[in-house]
């Protein structure tokens, strides 16, 4: 089976725990392809982003995150209900019509490109929630793959892609994720591949342990655009 790593939510703030879980993946478990999801509309200073430069030439692939990944108003049951079970206040494309979606997803192209970054083709957004916009509309736009949370979007074909994650910050919250991922886990032995997103504190949370588990296993690892 083929893993693919990304770790997500990289802000100016927790360079440090991305790094160690950075090094955790390379050094301990000899993982040299992994994705790091930054959200660019933030403060970021010239020795941060030299830094994610770095990590971008030494073989880790960058991907657009958003663009400050946090949502405005609730303003329908759907995002309501998402907030509760899932995001939290993450979920920047809900609530929002479909030009201000792709204003976002423009305006973090656009960070990377000015940035003078190697310019990501993934695009991942906030929660994995894309929100009122359609495989039409994301054709039109600078990324060809964009991330879901069942699966990916590849130039305009929509690829299913088993899921696992450890951002369970309570007790009743890590055994449902803990379920959760046992279940995606044996679909993605029938698929061939499994995505295991990484979050900055992950680490240090309930399911600690299992991120482990699961790494000890990631022999075969992959990037999205290998698919």
């Amino acid at each position: 089976m083929k893993y693919y790593i990304s770790i997500h939510d990289i802000t100016p703030d927790n360079l440090k725990n991305v790094e160690k879980i950075k090094d955790l993946l390379q050094k301990k478990y000899n993982i040299k392809k992994i994705c790091l999801l930054i959200i660019p509309g933030l403060n970021w200073k010239s020795n941060q982003i030299n830094k994610i430069k770095k990590w971008q030439n030494s073989n880790c692939e960058i991907a657009a995150h958003g663009w400050i990944h946090k949502t405005g108003k609730k303003r329908t049951l759907y995002h309501i209900f998402h907030s509760l079970i899932i995001s939290g206040d993450c979920a920047e494309h809900l609530s929002i019509n479909k030009d201000c979606i792709i204003q976002i997803i423009n305006k973090s192209y656009n960070w990377f490109f000015k940035n003078n970054f190697d310019i990501p083709n993934l695009y991942v957004a906030p929660a994995w929630a894309l929100g009122n916009i359609n495989n039409q509309d994301l054709i039109k736009l600078p990324f060809n793959t964009f991330e879901s949370t069942t699966g990916i979007t590849k130039n305009g074909k929509y690829i299913f892609l088993p899921l696992i994650g450890f951002k369970s910050n309570n007790y009743f919250r890590a055994l449902l994720q803990k379920f959760a991922n046992y279940l995606n886990f044996q679909f993605a032995k029938f698929v061939g591949v499994i995505r295991i997103s990484l979050h900055p504190d992950d680490l240090n949370l309930y399911l600690s342990n299992d991120i482990h588990k699961y790494l000890s296993l990631s022999k075969k690892t992959i990037l999205l655009s290998e698919l």
